[in-house]
């Protein structure tokens, strides 16, 4: 009974991480509440040091031996191994001498005995290598579930607004500034191939 009554809140908490929806989370009305709630927040406190000190390792004993998660870029990872290599790659696009600092700002975790609905929101700050800083927000929501006695990271999803964020920002001035110089190295062969046609019939 036990593990069934497991398996429908994890479901349950599954189906309203993948429609983005959940029941409302309450502010802890218990001392035990309040006591898992904290060690929730616990874990807020490992992220934001793993990223902004780029020691991203700290991030496996949280996470569930059958975690998934999907990141913001819409890359899809089913292991701390594919985080690790997630990570790299965002780092590379950084540069080496880049950093990256994020704030997470969750709202009330929703409790369901050993599984638990999380979300909220981080404020991040990008800075590459040639100092260009990009300042975005992410949304995520996250299902944990109880292994071992503490709580660990089931699945995660996080999300960025695909159209009012930086980085499309700047790719799209890239894209201008682009197409203004590949515009103004044809105008300057027009002009060329003009000119040399006008002294031939001069000629």
């Amino acid at each position: 009974m036990l593990m069934r009554n497991r398996a429908r809140a994890l479901a349950i908490v599954a189906v309203a991480v993948l429609g983005g929806v959940g029941p409302r989370a309450q502010e802890p009305s218990t001392p035990q509440e309040e006591a898992e709630h904290e060690a929730i927040r616990g874990l807020r406190a490992v992220y934001e040091r793993a990223v902004n000190d780029n020691r991203v390792d700290e991030l496996e004993p949280l996470l569930h031996p059958e975690f998934t998660g999907v990141m913001m870029t819409g890359r899809e990872v089913t292991s701390f191994d594919e985080v690790r290599s997630y990570w790299r790659d965002i780092r590379e696009l950084i540069g080496e001498n880049g950093r990256y600092t994020t704030t997470v700002r969750p709202e009330w975790s929703t409790l369901l005995g050993d599984v638990a609905l999380a979300r909220g929101t981080t404020d991040d700050v990008v800075v590459t290598s040639e100092g260009q800083e990009f300042r975005f927000q992410s949304f995520w929501t996250a299902v944990l579930q109880k292994h071992g006695g503490r709580w660990t990271l089931r699945r995660v999803q996080g999300s960025m607004d695909p159209v009012s964020n930086p980085f499309v920002t700047e790719f799209a001035r890239r894209a201008v500034v682009r197409t203004a110089i590949v515009a103004g190295l044809l105008g300057v062969l027009l002009g060329a191939g003009m000119a040399a046609l006008i002294r031939r019939r001069t000629a």
